[in-house]
């Protein structure tokens, strides 16, 4: 995946999509995203996950690409990004 490739969190059954510390169900969660905010995707990972830096909301637009959180987020709900 490219390091320019963005995309909305979307929405979930449980209402909000986990930013992981490491690739992995049980690794331990860093926030809890919700839909509309917006990743970048940095790394395709493996294993079904992907590294990805994410903003809440339009914070990237409003403020540029500081104050981001980095961790990792299942692939699955990445669907959208390519």
């Amino acid at each position: 995946a490219s390091a320019s490739l963005f995309c909305l969190v979307p929405e979930t059954a449980d209402g909000f999509v986990a930013l992981r510390a490491a690739p992995g169900a049980q690794s331990r969660l860093i926030l809890r995203m919700r839909a509309g905010d917006e990743v970048q995707i940095i790394e395709g990972g493996r294993g079904g996950w992907s590294k990805v830096r994410h903003w809440p909301g339009d914070t990237r637009l409003a403020k540029g690409y500081e104050g981001f959180s980095e961790g990792h987020v299942a692939r699955r709900f990445l669907r959208d990004c390519g």
